[in-house]
């Protein structure tokens, strides 16, 4: 089987819409036990025009094709927001948050996830992040984090309207 990890470029934003609406479909079903999937189309006309203009801007995107199918992808997305006072300790560097972390199905529990985060990250250092963070809902992927150097601080909540 051929395995290949590749920093996403125009080409590819097709591959992420797709996995990427599969994944929001699969989390928030989970998480708000509703179907979304209704919304699949909209949703993909969405992502596609924000990914469109932030490609390789401000968000960047790790995929792993295996004998060329797309299986897998996560994301960096620069912050601007209010800096915190850890920017002082980081002589300028840039920061990022780690997004749409997602693995098709049947691929999953064979280590690639934590395969494509590293080649991320790896990715990020080279390009100046000094500061990447990431939330989750996903309490079982909490161990592959931990793995590549990510520490919990704090929980993340949501207000409801």
């Amino acid at each position: 089987m051929e395995k290949k990890f590749i920093i996403a470029a125009d080409k590819n934003i097709d591959d992420i819409v797709a996995l990427r609406v599969d994944m929001q479909i699969e989390d928030w079903g989970k998480t708000l036990d509703k179907d979304f999937s209704c919304y699949a189309e909209l949703f993909a006309d969405i992502t596609r025009q924000h990914i469109n203009e932030k490609l390789n801007k401000s968000l960047y995107f790790a995929l792993l094709y295996l004998d060329h199918r797309p299986v897998a992808m996560c994301g960096i997305e620069e912050l601007s927001e209010l800096p915190q006072i850890t920017v002082c300790t980081d002589h300028n560097g840039r920061h990022c948050c780690v997004v749409s972390v997602y693995t098709i199905p049947e691929y999953r529990g064979n280590g690639y996830q934590q395969e494509l985060l590293k080649y991320l990250i790896d990715f990020a250092k080279t390009e100046h992040f000094n500061d990447i963070t990431l939330t989750t809902n996903t309490p079982d992927a909490m161990h592959i984090y931990e793995k590549l150097g990510f520490r919990r601080i704090s929980n993340k909540y949501f207000l409801e309207a």
